[in-house]
């Protein structure tokens, strides 16, 4: 597997979408012109896209509150949301910015709700393996659009493999993960007495 050590910045990632193409790298992100400016929308869209799957580091418990008109209002960074722990019963949906009850057919709440979300992260805190996955999908994508070419794509799709393999396997050992302890089916079972 390919080393990907270190955090990188925007602007590398930027540059690694860049010279995918054969293009010159830049220094600032600042007016550097059309092709950077579209290398930098693919990579945003890359860093949404990939951690709207979820992962360890950018899942989120919190308590939503009330507001003052009774509406639970979803955090504005958040990519999806889920009831967890205590309100895992409640069946809520977000529809725009607020959460719905669909048993009961209301906007309207009376007491806070437990909810996970999957957060979209600004790069700069995004971890090292997350920057290196987002940089090369992204170059792949970019290339694809842009110039199509079926060498150039055998080159970075290995690439780009090995670095959400990177991330995959980073994001696994920081949530200590452990199949009967956090599988969904197994845990069912156990619950049911299946042994």
């Amino acid at each position: 597997m390919s080393d990907f050590s270190g955090p990188i910045t925007r602007l590398q990632a930027v540059n690694i979408c860049l010279s995918s193409m054969g293009e010159p790298e830049i220094d600032t992100l600042d007016g550097a012109g059309l092709d950077a400016e579209a290398a930098d929308n693919v990579v945003g869209e890359t860093s949404a896209a990939l951690q709207q799957r979820g992962w360890h580091f950018n899942r989120e418990i919190h308590k939503i509150s009330p507001d003052v008109n009774g509406n639970l209002i979803v955090p504005s960074n958040a990519l999806s949301i889920d009831t967890c722990g205590a309100s895992m019963g409640l069946d809520l949906v977000q529809r725009g910015t607020k959460l719905f009850d669909r048993v009961n057919n209301t906007y309207t709440f009376t007491a806070p709700v437990e909810v996970e979300i999957i957060a979209l992260l600004d790069w700069d805190v995004l971890p090292a393996a997350a920057r290196w996955a987002i940089a090369y999908t992204a170059a792949a994508t970019f290339q694809q659009r842009i110039l199509g070419s079926a060498d150039v794509d055998k080159a970075l799709s290995p690439r780009a493999k090995d670095a959400l393999a990177v991330l995959t396997r980073d994001d696994l050992k920081s949530a200590d993960a452990n199949m009967l302890r956090d599988s969904w089916s197994v845990s069912r079972g156990l619950r049911r007495g299946y042994r």
